[in-house]
């Protein structure tokens, strides 16, 4: 039997609640619901009753919904937080952007509710290691390169920042990119499209958002590269940026839309998330990983499976699946290893693969000396698309001069 899944609702607003067990009814087979007209009662139930997802308002009396889902961040950390909420202002954003995994704002529709629901749930049921798991649930933030934050900051400290040059900075780094992104992409802004670049993401929500984010709510912070001596982190930033430009080159060669051009970009320049994730957050854990690929001189994912019985794509499918990314890029993370399991065709997922092999064949300069997985060359072939390498090489060696 599948199993069913718990959520609890928190809202000092008995008619809210009430409508919350109506919208629920209809999926009352599949999803347990608990609800709460408090945050202190919703602790008190937490501790007699575990769940998997947690939606709480934002403005409650007494208790509110941060200072809520900071407690449940600190107690359940495995447990996923979403806010809603019918306040927009910046205060409220900044001090959800440190608990809640994505944002939803009111009035919100059953439909929205459910398929939230849903997609975050089945991502605890593909998760296999629930310490790692655990641990990514708690993270609000990925951490940036010490001298890429300096920059970042000194341009927003300005008298008169340039937004062109913050979105430079913030698209050079896969940190900023991605927790910039997800907050661009919450229901708070009511943004009317789907935000896929980081230049996008920092040019709708403005210098005075982002300035307010990293200077004055610190929600990114820099990395502490004690423990990662024998490790270029500069040189993963590095990879992934290029393994981005390489998937938007050869979506554009193949004459792709700009939609599926944007989100190949993305899933590029994120494909490699989970290991920056276990790289600076989980360092004791990931140690292991590290030794075994100094040992047997074989390709981090196979090491990372052996070691943990998770790899890095789907650490990075997970983080980002919880913080709201689109389907398509979420995919092209999860199986950028793995291809032939995206669909037929040119899909996301085998543009990505296709760009992040050819990245680590062609540009050495930016290896961290281990040794990596090889271009699927049987799913090519069975795609038709094996022919089109060579081509696609060129097209991402053209990109990358011109980006260098």
């Amino acid at each position: 039997m599948k199993k069913k899944h718990t959520v609890l609702f928190v809202d000092d607003e008995q008619s809210a609640l009430d409508g919350f067990r109506t919208m629920m009814h209809s999926v009352r087979k599949e999803v347990k619901c608990f609800f709460a007209p408090s945050g202190p009662e919703g602790l008190e139930l937490l501790q007699k009753q575990s769940v998997d997802v947690v939606i709480a308002d934002m403005r409650m009396p007494g208790m509110d919904g941060a200072e809520f889902l900071s407690r449940v961040t600190r107690l359940y950390p495995g447990t996923i937080r979403i806010v809603l909420s019918g306040y927009s202002d910046n205060p409220s954003l900044f001090k959800s952007t440190r608990v809640a995994h994505q944002f939803l704002t009111k009035p919100c529709n059953s439909e929205k509710i459910i398929e939230t629901i849903r997609k975050v749930t089945a991502l605890n049921d593909v998760f296999v290691n629930e310490n790692v798991r655990k641990t990514v649930a708690k993270l609000d933030s990925l951490p940036v390169l010490p001298d890429r934050l300096a920059d970042l900051s000194a341009e927003l400290d300005s008298p008169d920042p340039n937004l062109k040059r913050i979105s430079q900075l913030v698209e050079l780094d896969t940190g900023m990119s991605t927790t910039l992104m997800k907050v661009a992409n919450s229901s708070f802004f009511g943004f009317f499209e789907n935000v896929t670049t980081p230049s996008r993401a920092v040019t709708l929500l403005g210098s005075e958002t982002v300035r307010g984010l990293v200077l004055r709510e610190h929600l990114i912070d820099k990395i502490d590269l004690t423990g990662l001596e024998n490790y270029s982190v500069e040189k993963l930033w590095r990879h992934t940026l290029e393994t981005g430009y390489c998937a938007k080159a050869i979506a554009t060669h193949e004459k792709a839309d700009k939609k599926f051009i944007d989100s190949c970009f993305l899933a590029g320049i994120l494909h490699d998330v989970g290991k920056l994730a276990l790289l600076t957050k989980m360092k004791d854990v990931y140690e292991p990983v590290l030794e075994c690929v100094r040992e047997e001189d074989g390709p981090i994912r196979k090491c990372e499976l052996k070691k943990l019985n998770v790899d890095h794509a789907m650490v990075g499918a997970y983080l980002l699946g919880l913080w709201g990314f689109k389907e398509d890029i979420v995919k092209g993370v999860f199986l950028h290893h793995r291809p032939q399991h995206g669909g037929k065709g040119l899909t996301v997922p085998l543009v990505v693969h296709v760009a992040n092999t050819l990245q680590h064949e062609t540009r050495e300069f930016t290896s961290d000396g281990y040794a990596h997985s090889s271009l699927n060359t049987f799913w090519l072939a069975e795609q038709g698309l094996n022919r089109r390498v060579d081509d696609w090489r060129a097209a991402c060696i053209e990109k990358w001069s011109a980006n260098d």
